[in-house]
Order: C-alpha cells, then structure tokens, then sequence
C-alpha cells in the first residue's frame, strides 16, 4: 500500500526501542533496572484517583466544550495568580488530551508550510515531528555545557531567517533537566516579538524544581495577547503524576483561540471528561502536599545521582536543577553503550540521538524516575560493568 511523504518523514521514538528491549530481559525473569522513562513511578495523588472514580460513578463521562471543563479552566486560572503571581484569564487557558495535543495544536495554528521553526538542540524529540506535521522544517540550535545546554538570544537570532517563523523551547527541558533563566526568556520573548515571530513554551515539568522556586515565562511577559505572541504549555502528567490519563492545558492570546478551539472540535472533541473533574482535586491542600512531598523525593534522588554517577564512571557536563533527568557524556557511543550497559548490567538508559541532532552519539540521558534502592542498585551496576 502506497504511504503519505509524512509516514515516512516521522522518525520512531527510539528511547521506546529500548523499552521494548528491557521489557523482554524482564519477561524472561531479569531484574532490569529503568532509568529511562520519563515517567512518576508513584501512583496518581489518592485525592485525584478518589475524585476519578467519582466521575465516572456520577456518570461524568460525556464530552465537555472543546476548549475544556469550564471549571478546571477557572482552577488552573486561580493557580497561577496564586502559585505565579500572574493573572491569566480563564477564557485563555484551553485544556487538552496530554501536552502533546497542546503542542499539536499550536504548530498547525502557528506554522505555514515551508517556515521553519527555531528547536534548541539537545531537546524533545517528539517537537520536531509537531513542526513537521503542520508543514514546517526544524531548524536546530545547538547549545554548550557553559549554558547548561538552554539557548540564549543571541543563538537563536544568529539562526534567524527571512523563513524563520518562531521558537520552540522547553523550560525545564527534557533531556537535560535545566531551565532558562527569567532574564534570557524575557531577551528570547523580546527578540522573537520585534522580529514578528512567536514563542511557544514547553513547561511541563514547572513545579519539578530543585534549587529555586517554579517559574513561569508567564511571570516576566504577562498573559499572551497580540503583542506578546506567547503560547505556553502545560501538563498533568508529570507534577500531578497523570501520566496514563492524558491530560494537559495551553494559555494561547485571544487572537488564536478561534483556530485552537476547531482543531481540538476537529481531532480530539474534547479532552477526557473523567480526567478533567478528577484534575480539580489537583489543586486541593491535600494533593499540592502530596506533590511536594514527592517533589523533595525527587531531590534527594537527584543530589545522590549527580554525586554517585561520575564515581560510577559516568561524566556530567551539567547540573540538572529540574524534571527527573541527567543528561551526561557516554563513555563510548551512546547507541552501543546503553545497548550493552542493558544485555550486560541489566541497566536501562537512552542513548542521546533521540534528543540531539549534533551530539547524539556522545550523550545519554538518566532518568531518576525510580526508587532511592533501584538507583542505588543501578549505580552499583553501572560501576562495575564501567570497570570490566
């Protein structure tokens, strides 16, 4: 059967190669350790789960508007005037199935076809495929150690064409598990506006921040409108631990809700009813105390894998201060290293050519996403099979 130009375009996700692999050393009764997918291995918040299981009881299953739940639209309002000190009317916040119809959503509403679309290189390899999918052609900026591999201005408008559309970043990143600073969001924000472009920010992993407190491009641009073409995406799944229920949101300027609000009536109907009343429990006491609780779990493994890693033979060239991941050097090709550290150490990492078009095969990520004695039993591992 013939297939569309587009089938072939898309690129497998390869980390999920990997998965697959591990997955078969473990049906055949090995104890594989994950250190690869970037996925909370706690359960969703009880308050969330109890709220779930009450919608579908209520019978709450139904489509809501397309844009969202009215109500979780107003609680996530409230959120960020309280959390961010920011005021982003309900009416601009469109919930979605998962940060990834998010993104969707805003590159075809976005990017014609033939621009291109600033990525900053080492990324999320899924971005590139949005920017294919709606007609566009990534353009990859290679970041440096120095700048804990997050792009300045002066990177970006350096690649800036008469074809260049936009920007595309993630703050925290995946996979390098850093963030932007205010001061070069705001010059990237600027610098993107006075050239006509737009910026979409990917923040999915806000609240997971070790070493300040979260922050938002929000806090130093304002709620987007015509003259700060902001789109601004976030998720569920990763602070909140939803990861299965699929659920995320945008705040998009006014101008652009039209288009956004036909393509999600058009390839979605509407985000999953059930999630969206479970996802008001999100912002309760009791569940915000939960998150933070694992939230500083999540440090603690952090601070030990960013010691214990480099005595394991593993070289860092960044500090993570953020999501669940290290971005290190690979003793060897990543894609032979993390294919034989899995056959012979039963460890599973991600070779870096998913993320990185420069530097591939010299990287690896590490996802901490696992318990304090799996890591510890994993270095272990990963220290001796360094040394054989």
């Amino acid at each position: 059967m013939k297939q569309s130009s587009l089938s072939q375009l898309v690129q497998p996700f390869h980390v999920m190669e990997l998965v697959k692999a591990a997955d078969a050393l473990q049906a055949e009764g090995k104890p594989v350790i994950h250190l690869s997918i970037g996925e909370p291995d706690f359960p969703m918040p009880e308050p969330v789960e109890q709220a779930f299981a009450r919608a579908i009881s209520a019978h709450k299953t139904r489509y809501t508007a397309a844009l969202g739940l009215p109500e979780l639209r107003e609680a996530i309002s409230q959120y960020y005037q309280t959390n961010f000190h920011v005021r982003v009317p309900a009416h601009q916040i469109v919930i979605t199935s998962g940060a990834s119809a998010a993104l969707m959503y805003a590159c075809l509403a976005l990017i014609n076809p033939g621009e291109e679309v600033l990525l900053a290189d080492p990324g999320y390899p899924c971005n590139k495929t949005f920017v294919q999918m709606a007609g566009g052609t990534p353009a990859f900026v290679q970041t440096q150690e120095a700048e804990n591999f997050q792009p300045a201005w002066t990177d970006l408008s350096s690649q800036w064409t008469p074809k260049t559309a936009g920007v595309l970043l993630a703050s925290p990143n995946n996979p390098t598990g850093t963030q932007l600073s205010p001061r070069a969001m705001r010059e990237i924000v600027d610098g993107v506006t006075a050239l006509n472009g737009f910026v979409i920010v990917d923040e999915i992993y806000q609240s997971l921040c070790y070493d300040s407190p979260p922050q938002s491009v929000l806090q130093v641009t304002g709620a987007p409108n015509t003259q700060n073409p902001l789109v601004v995406i976030n998720s569920f799944s990763k602070y909140f631990g939803m990861t299965g229920l699929r659920l995320g949101w945008m705040v998009v300027p006014d101008s652009l809700l039209p288009a956004i609000e036909r393509f999600a009536q058009n390839l979605s109907i509407c985000p999953n009813t059930p999630a969206q009343w479970a996802a008001l429990a999100c912002f309760t006491p009791e569940t915000l105390a939960i998150c933070e609780e694992r939230r500083l779990i999540f440090k603690a493994r952090r601070d030990f894998m960013v010691n214990a890693l480099p005595k394991a033979g593993i070289e860092l060239h960044s500090t993570p201060d953020s999501a669940f991941y290290i971005y290190a050097k690979s003793p060897y090709n990543s894609e032979r290293y993390c294919k034989e550290l899995l056959e012979q150490a039963l460890v599973c990492a991600v070779p870096g050519k998913d993320f990185s078009e420069f530097r591939g095969e010299e990287m690896m990520r590490f996802s901490y996403a696992n318990s304090m004695d799996r890591l510890e039993t994993a270095i272990e591992r990963i220290q001796f099979f360094n040394r054989s």
